[in-house]
């Protein structure tokens, strides 16, 4: 009787295929679901507003709820400290168009006083958010 023995071959190889599927897998998961978690950072209703438009991407959002505190991105900030946080936006953004995103309840005085504050920080165009009207 012969015997035959099987040469089994030692694999050396690492097959990266499945690897690389599930990145590009979470990369499009993330890319898909980063908008949605980036926009419901700050609780502002906005006013609604028949005239609204599209607001170029390269801008520093400000928000200002109707408790009268101000947001710079997620950072709260004081008036104190808001050119300090606006200066370095504007070199992030390489920018320094703000879009002032107003809750609708907040009181006007206050809307002009971070409107002055921005001016006075550096700002060279205010754009003030609104929702479209429902027609």
């Amino acid at each position: 009787m012969r015997q035959f023995k099987l040469e089994e071959k030692e694999f050396s190889e690492i097959n990266i295929t499945p690897f690389t599927d599930v990145v590009l897998v979470l990369l499009i998961i993330f890319m898909i679901a980063s908008p949605f978690l980036m926009t419901g950072a700050i609780d502002v209703k906005l006013p609604e507003s028949s005239q609204a438009e599209n607001a170029p991407s390269n801008v520093v959002e400000v928000y200002l709820n109707e408790f009268n505190e101000i947001y710079i991105g997620e950072s709260r900030v004081t008036y104190e400290l808001l050119t300090e946080f606006l200066q370095r936006e504007f070199l992030i953004q390489n920018s320094q168009d703000v879009i002032v995103k107003a809750d609708e309840k907040a009181v006007h005085g206050n809307v002009i006083k971070l409107l002055d504050a921005l001016t006075n920080a550096g700002a060279k165009k205010l754009i003030i958010a609104t929702t479209p009207k429902d027609e």
